[in-house]
């Protein structure tokens, strides 16, 4: 009898409805990308569009040099998969825009919202790309090779929150997570995660 192996890289999900999930994507080969401001506004950018676009609650996140945490709930139309696919694919596409240029800056939001708002977002999203793209140019000049292509590792870690208890011994993961990394002295500080009150009004509150 024929035996068929799972493929090395497969990772089982559980999939369900109302469940939260703690997610761990890193950059390729541990870069770290996200020691420039650049990437991390861009990143921040691009979650608030796929948040709107994939209809998900987000309760916490951080941007960590070479990787991001968050925290979030799926909502009805989509999965933990299908969101992390677009947050990884449209995240790529746009920071490899910054890098390497291109003529055409174009979000894609493949038709999943109307919304004239979201739109606005979208095109003023659009116009940042080309002042990124601007700012990395007189940083590192053109052409360069200290900033390779963006990538992330393959596929990324998840995990099911079991309850409460668990809910908030991972948000205060995050929360302390820069500490833990060396990469701020006070959690409340750090420019880059949840904590920080300029992004209020893109985090839900648990319930």
């Amino acid at each position: 009898m024929l035996l068929i192996k799972p493929h090395h890289n497969s990772q089982k999900r559980f999939y369900g409805p109302d469940k939260i999930y703690f997610i761990t994507t890193v950059t390729h080969r541990r870069f770290p990308f996200f020691k420039e401001d650049l990437f991390c506004d861009l990143f921040v950018e691009n979650l608030r569009i796929c948040k709107e676009l994939k209809k998900f609650k987000l309760y916490a996140f951080i941007i960590i040099p070479d990787h991001i945490h968050l925290l979030l709930k799926p909502g009805n139309n989509f999965n933990i998969s299908q969101i992390m696919h677009a947050i990884k694919r449209h995240f790529s596409r746009n920071a490899n825009l910054a890098i390497v240029g291109q003529n055409d800056f174009i979000f894609d939001n493949e038709g999943e919202d109307c919304n004239p708002r979201l739109h606005l977002d979208v095109h003023n999203f659009n116009k940042n790309l080309i002042k990124y793209r601007q700012q990395f140019i007189i940083k590192y000049g053109n052409p360069q090779l200290e900033i390779p292509k963006f990538k992330w590792q393959k596929s990324f870690y998840d995990h099911v929150i079991r309850n409460e208890k668990d809910f908030l011994k991972h948000l205060n993961y995050i929360a302390f997570n820069c500490v833990k990394h060396k990469v701020c002295d006070n959690e409340e500080k750090y420019k880059w995660s949840n904590m920080n009150s300029d992004f209020n009004d893109f985090i839900n509150d648990w319930q």
